[in-house]
């Protein structure tokens, strides 16, 4: 198990930095086009530089953030005792899912089943091997990837909370690190 989560999240990175470089590489391209005198600006550079970085931004939270990486407010939950952490941190998940939950059939809708986004499309890029124009809700997908993903993460966290207790905090890191630096100084 732990192989495949190693090569999972290895391929979510990889993912996420090649649409970096795509984003990096086209915008030197707007640059080059953009200055050098016998070049015409090309239009679709910024389009897909927003593309893909809202791709990048909703990719990313979704598969590489962890969970102990977003910013928290956990004042409270730093003061509490550990099974009082437990109720708080499934209680946390619980509602996150909810809202996810509830949220989802109206933001699909908006997102897949409305006419309006099939019918609007992104004037200056094509798909290369069709040659037609990318339709406006391929911006907003990746938002709803995110909602599902996130969903399914927290389900895992309420799993885990009630099987292994709530997870460890930097305090508690680093208070067991300094507690293993001091054992180990001691001996």
């Amino acid at each position: 198990m732990k192989t495949l989560s190693k090569w999972f999240t290895r391929g979510t990175e990889f993912i996420a930095a090649m649409a970096l470089a795509a984003i990096f590489i086209t915008f030197l391209l707007q640059i080059v086009f953009r200055y050098v005198p016998f070049l015409e600006p090309i239009g679709w550079s910024v389009v897909l530089i927003s593309l893909l970085w809202v791709f990048v931004i909703f990719f990313g939270c979704s598969f590489i953030v962890r969970e102990q990486d977003h910013v928290t407010f956990d004042v409270v939950y730093l003061a509490a005792s550990q099974p009082v952490r437990k109720v708080l941190a499934v209680m946390t998940a619980i509602c996150v899912i909810a809202a996810m939950i509830y949220s989802f059939p109206a933001i699909y809708e908006t997102v897949f089943a409305n006419r309006l986004m099939e019918l609007k499309k992104i004037q200056t890029i094509r798909v290369p091997i069709t040659g037609g124009k990318i339709a406006i809700k391929w911006l907003f997908a990746p938002f709803v990837m995110l909602m599902v993903v996130v969903t399914l993460r927290y389900i895992w966290r309420i799993y885990t909370v009630i099987r292994f207790g709530p997870p460890e905090t930097e305090i508690d890191a680093l208070i067991s690190s300094e507690t293993s630096q001091a054992e180990e100084a001691g001996k």
